[in-house]
């Protein structure tokens, strides 16, 4: 027999490990589940949209102007991304039965400690004490947030003098608020670029005064129903649950504070309040970046924001968009039944004319068009039923959308939804519920999910999508299906340990060329997606945390001459330190994939108000280190450091952003200053 010293010992080395976690236990209480914690959870459970940025200020705007809970209405709870519709209509129930609520602690009963935990910051019980109190004590509020990102090694634009500035990315955003009142002033500049000032927004933002629900004069974002007439915050897609699948956030009418540089409107809108009226009226007079072709027509917009070199800089604000509009909506309640309905009208123009408007014209010549949206969101009882149809004159088509959700039993709820969107719709607002973009166009599907609290430890979710394109590109036009489904695992094992499992499958076919370019064969190539990932958090004490993730993907392309197949493996560790005025977090990722498309995502901890959402393609290790320390009681700074070293390349990306390195990394600083 061999001696084996592992297994000979194996009994007491299970024992040792087991008094060591029990000392960690009761010398280091487990930390509780908190607000980051929360955030987290919701970007990590469901695809992104591109705009994880806004969902970080709309959670900022809402502790700053926190929901009153005890008077709030369906669609206002909503604005909090944690809570469905199930959560709003169990608040509203048992503030009418019991009378408004004394404390937080009796949501939790409702709907649970998790979602409790993540709504308490904005969230006020006792209005008029609070605005007493804040008038009396701070009559003027504000922040001021600067942030400068630099690159270790300089991109080949910048070294050939190709583009016109630096090495560096800057950021500035001042906030000042007295009550009713907000102003927004935003600066901002990417590496490259030569104005310092090269992006500025401005906004002035009067709320809750007497009748006038809202009011921006300046830069603002609407959001009007499910999405398909105008939708400009759509934050997350693909979840479980309402908010990170099908709804579009309930918010209508907000400023507009995000750095990024398309996607919102420039003028004045307002929604004043008539019960039970409610009217929003819109107008927009904007400066876009377009590529316009040698005919003088709009081929496409360019949403990059980039103004380095002199044709990036020659298309900066060369057309102007003008829209007007108004939405109108109606409130109504009778007995269990309540919610709203309504429709809008949008007019839209450009100063030259823009191809999408004649998709099938040798020469567009149309600058202008309309679109029109007629929608309803109700609840009856445990039930919800919303949707929307929006119809565009030029081209003529029609998109519409209807979905239901539904609470079966105590911690159990679905939602599912019909999607039914025209070839020829076009709306260059539209952030709809879609597989393939936002655009609200040249889809169909049908979408279940359900979301089920089994007990205090375990969590499940899961989606099943099946979808359509009635034209798959523009090489294939004939239909093409797939379908994505997805389930979702939490496992609380104890108060230190906390699992999270994901599995994907999905079937899609992509436009591609299995031919030459002298003589092409263009087909729809199938490709089948299987992907886990395991995450492992253990909450080490209310100062320790790690988090552990082990992720595999493979991508089989079913080629007419055969399979491929790719594979994508990525682990990660990360370790955190918290305490009341320092925090210190850090993560070493190895990656490897063979192909793009099985490359892997995840989201990495940035500096506040951002987020950075890692693509890990090829094969090498990653490393950052984010600190954060409060050296004063109104000021916070921030670092962040990071680096990759790759072992499948010589240099880092193309073109004018290659930069002459196999290990690119990044620094990132940041001051926030509250008076």
């Amino acid at each position: 027999m061999i001696y084996n010293p592992f297994f000979q010992h194996r009994q007491t080395f299970q024992v040792m490990t087991y008094v060591l976690f029990m000392a960690l236990f009761l010398l280091f209480p487990p930390a509780l589940y908190g607000e980051e914690d929360a955030l987290l959870d919701l970007l990590e459970s469901a695809e992104s949209a591109g705009n994880a940025e806004q969902l970080l200020e709309l959670i900022e705007d809402l502790k700053k102007n926190r929901i009153l809970l005890n008077e709030a209405d369906a669609n206002e709870l909503r604005q909090l991304p944690w809570l469905t519709a199930a959560d709003a209509h169990a608040i509203i129930v048992q503030r009418n039965a019991k009378g408004a609520f004394q404390s937080l602690q009796e949501l939790e009963p409702i709907i649970g400690a998790e979602k409790t935990a993540a709504i308490a910051p904005c969230v006020l019980l006792k209005k008029e004490q609070e605005l007493r109190k804040r008038a009396a004590a701070v009559p003027v509020e504000g922040t001021m947030y600067s942030r400068l990102f630099r690159e270790t090694t300089a991109r080949k634009g910048i070294i050939k003098d190709i583009y016109a500035g630096e090495n560096y990315k800057l950021y500035h955003r001042l906030q000042v608020s007295v009550p009713h009142v907000n102003a927004s002033l935003l600066q901002e500049k990417d590496i490259g670029e030569p104005d310092v000032a090269d992006f500025t927004s401005l906004s002035f933002n009067i709320h809750d005064l007497g009748i006038l629900k809202s009011a921006v004069l300046g830069n603002y974002k609407l959001n009007v129903a499910q999405g398909l007439l105008i939708g400009q915050g759509r934050y997350l897609s693909k979840g479980s649950d309402s908010f990170t699948s099908v709804r579009l956030p309930a918010r209508q009418l907000s400023p507009y504070t995000s750095s990024s540089e398309y996607g919102y409107l420039q003028g004045v809108a307002a929604t004043v309040k008539l019960y039970p009226i409610e009217v929003t009226a819109f107008y927009s007079a904007n400066h876009l970046d377009a590529i316009i072709n040698s005919s003088g027509v709009i081929t496409s917009f360019d949403e990059s924001g980039y103004h380095r070199t002199p044709l990036e800089i020659s298309r900066k604000d060369n057309v102007t968009e003008t829209v007007s509009g108004a939405n109108l909506l109606y409130n109504f309640q009778t007995g269990n039944f309540s919610g709203r309905a309504g429709g809008s009208v949008l007019s839209y123009g450009y100063t030259r004319p823009l191809d999408e408007l004649e998709p099938y014209a040798a020469l567009s010549t149309i600058s202008s068009a309309m679109l029109y949206s007629i929608q309803t969101d109700c609840s009856l009882g445990k039930a919800t039923l919303f949707g929307e149809a929006a119809f565009s004159r030029k081209p003529y088509d029609t998109s519409w959308i209807a979905g239901m959700e539904y609470e079966l039993l105590r911690g159990l709820n679905a939602v599912g939804a019909v999607r039914r969107y025209g070839v020829n719709y076009y709306s260059p607002f539209a952030s709809a519920f879609a597989e393939r973009g936002e655009g609200a166009s040249n889809e169909n599907g049908y979408y279940v999910g359900i979301n089920a609290k089994a007990s205090d430890r375990l969590s499940i979710g899961a989606y099943y999508d099946l979808f359509t394109f009635p034209l798959l590109d523009d090489h294939t036009q004939y239909p093409s299906h797939g379908n994505d489904s997805r389930i979702f695992l939490a496992w609380k094992q104890s108060g230190l340990l906390l699992w999270h499992l994901q599995l994907q499958h999905k079937k899609k076919e992509e436009q591609n060329n299995q031919g030459s370019s002298s003589a092409p064969l263009w087909t729809a190539l199938p490709q089948v997606t299987d992907r886990c990932r395991l995450d492992c958090d253990l909450l080490l004490s209310t100062h320790f945390h790690l988090r552990s993730r082990g992720e595999f993907k493979k991508v089989v392309k079913q080629y007419l001459a055969g399979d491929q197949q790719f594979y994508g493996r990525l682990f990660y560790q990360q370790a955190g330190y918290e305490s009341p005025g320092f925090s210190l977090k850090g993560r070493f990722t190895h990656f490897q994939s063979d192909d793009y498309d099985a490359a892997l995502y995840a989201y990495e901890d940035d500096l506040p108000l951002t987020s950075s959402l890692g693509l890990y393609s090829g094969r090498g290790n990653s490393f950052f280190l984010l600190a954060t320390w409060q050296a004063m009681k109104q000021m916070e700074l921030s670092a962040r450091f990071e680096k990759t070293w790759y072992s499948d390349r010589e240099v880092y990306s193309s073109g004018n952003d290659e930069r002459a390195t196999n290990a690119p990394g990044s620094f990132h600083l940041g001051c926030f200053i509250t008076f």
